[in-house]
């Protein structure tokens, strides 16, 4: 039976229904965002504090297969909640600037210097875990 041939009452049940289970099954959502934060924690930290090629090989061994696999699993998922597009262009967004910010002043002043990269690296990697918090929140986790 469709939605629009229900009774009121049934209906709003049976949407409040197919809503938990869409939150339910959108909770790797949440995984998704805590990795991306991490992994980006990881290689902001190996760009900076190694200098070079070994810095940039280190650094992109780390991040080329994590965004791969992250990519495959994000597409392989059958739901996402309402908002989940917005809520990642959002967190790529500030990503975006705030890795250009923390690379752009670190490797022009801080190069290799820990006080700088430990902060920076933990700036890098909070869109990811604000995302996830938010997520959280939306799927109740």
């Amino acid at each position: 039976m469709a939605l629009n041939e229900l009774d009121p009452a049934s209906a709003l049940a049976q949407a409040q229904r197919l809503k938990r289970s869409v939150d339910r099954r959108s909770r790797w959502v949440v995984r998704y965002q805590l990795a991306y934060g991490t992994v980006s924690f990881a290689m902001v930290l190996a760009l900076g504090l190694l200098r070079g090629p070994l810095g940039i090989a280190v650094s992109m061994a780390i991040w080329m297969p994590a965004i791969g696999v992250l990519s495959v699993y994000a597409a392989r998922q059958p739901v996402a909640h309402r908002g989940m597009a917005v809520t990642h262009g959002v967190m790529i967004g500030i990503w975006a600037m705030l890795y250009g910010l923390v690379l752009g002043v670190g490797i022009t002043f801080f190069r290799g210097d820990l006080a700088w990269w430990l902060p920076g690296a933990a700036l890098v990697a909070l869109p990811g875990f604000g995302a996830a918090c938010v997520t959280a929140r939306r799927v109740r986790v």
